[in-house]
């Protein structure tokens, strides 16, 4: 079994896949979600949003604050913004990731979509992913 899994912003679908499980920080705390979850509306919190790959692999995905939606196996993150973490691959170097990661953060800052507060937050998230996955 599968659950397919969309994360949106106002700007572009930044993800749109099956996983075998996803992980979210909600306002009640992290939450596991499986596939046959019942259907749930949640608040999200800035953080990271882990997705589970139906191979084993895991990708993550920092998230400013939103609303989860699962109804069906299907699960609809609509965030503010959000970066691949795994998605910046061609930067050679963390310097480089952390720059990539900063910049789209600031262009969304830029345009009036995140609160200095939550950017400051999703930047200290992007930061200590990048080192979880520089470590390996």
């Amino acid at each position: 079994m599968a659950l397919f899994v969309e994360i949106i912003t106002p700007h572009r679908v930044i993800c749109s896949k099956e996983v075998t499980s996803l992980v979210v920080e909600s306002t009640l705390g992290e939450m596991e979600i499986l596939p046959e979850h019942r259907p749930i509306v949640a608040l999200l919190e800035v953080g990271s949003t882990h997705l589970k790959l139906p191979h084993g692999q895991m990708e993550t995905i920092a998230t400013s604050s939103g609303i989860l939606k699962l109804e069906n196996d299907w699960a609809i993150l609509v965030v503010e913004e959000a970066v691949d973490i795994y998605g910046l691959g061609s930067a050679t170097t963390a310097e480089n990731a952390k720059t990539l990661a900063k910049e789209a953060l600031k262009a969304t800052i830029s345009q009036g979509n995140l609160e200095q507060n939550e950017l400051d937050q999703l930047e200290a998230k992007i930061r200590a992913e990048l080192n979880k996955k520089l470590q390996k």
